[in-house]
């Protein structure tokens, strides 16, 4: 409810959402629910081999994208897993549109199915609940995890009921619907996700109001610098704001004193006045 009810809150929530559409809508859920038929239809002779081929490469790259989460960030391992699963996915519609004729297309549909689940793990599958939970601060963060999960488990039920009806009508070019969202998530991710490695909260809510990284309010930085009267100081080397008070203090001191006592300030025989 806080949520949705701040306007803060609501560009991250969209993005959390979204986030977690990009990890269900990729069609990661149809490979592993249907990954035995898909290995049939793609002509292999011992598809039960290869499913748990698929599940061996997820549990390897899941391991692989711990070490890469801190080093390339977040949001440019999801562009990465978006775009990769984007690019096996076409091939894979082209595999499997010529087995028929070409027997060793199999082997491309069984290559192109094990780089879509290590893309996945690169990106679409970890890095959503990542920037998620970075997104924001400790007291909306529940309810936006929880927004985040239904989005992803309705998602999820979504695809596990429709992808045989899909499969049915569109038969070999499935996973192109797949390739469309993919597109359009990695669009999505490249226009309007922030970069949030390394970032305080407060760094990503500066970039969702619009302000530069660093970037200062303008009323504290009215508070914390001083306003200094540049007609009564001359110029001088100094950068040194002692240096600057030191000059306005000793004009002052001698402007008094040349008004009160003029005959203190007149110079003596036969010295120059600088």
């Amino acid at each position: 409810r806080g949520c949705q009810s701040t306007p803060s809150y609501r560009q991250p929530i969209i993005i959390a959402i979204m986030l977690q559409l990009s990890q269900q809508l990729s069609g990661i859920n149809a490979v592993f629910y249907y990954s035995t038929g898909i290995f049939t239809d793609a002509g292999v002779k011992e598809p039960i081999c290869d499913t748990i081929g698929a599940g061996a490469v997820n549990v390897v790259f899941t391991v692989v994208s711990l070490f890469l989460v801190e080093r390339a960030g977040r949001r440019t391992l999801h562009l990465i897993g978006l775009s990769g699963m984007a690019f096996c996915s076409v091939l894979m519609v082209i595999a499997m549109s010529l087995k028929a004729t070409h027997l060793w297309m199999s082997y491309i549909c069984i290559a192109t199915i094990f780089g879509f689940v290590a893309f996945f793990e690169i990106g679409p599958g970890p890095i959503p609940w990542f920037i998620v939970a970075e997104l924001f601060s400790q007291g909306p963060r529940p309810a936006a995890m929880a927004v985040a999960g239904c989005s992803n488990w309705t998602s999820n039920f979504l695809v596990g009921m429709l992808f045989p009806t899909a499969a049915k009508y569109l038969g070999s070019y499935v996973f192109i619907v797949f390739t469309f969202f993919l597109i359009f998530f990695f669009l999505f991710t490249f226009f309007k996700v922030p970069e949030t490695k390394g970032r305080t909260f407060e760094n990503i809510a500066q970039v969702f109001e619009g302000k530069s990284q660093g970037s200062m309010n303008p009323t504290l930085m009215a508070e914390k610098i001083p306003s200094v009267d540049v007609n009564n100081i001359d110029p001088v080397k100094e950068s040194s704001s002692s240096a600057v008070f030191n000059i306005h203090f000793c004009k002052t001191l001698c402007f008094k004193i040349s008004y009160s006592h003029p005959y203190l300030l007149l110079p003596k025989t036969g010295s120059n006045l600088i």
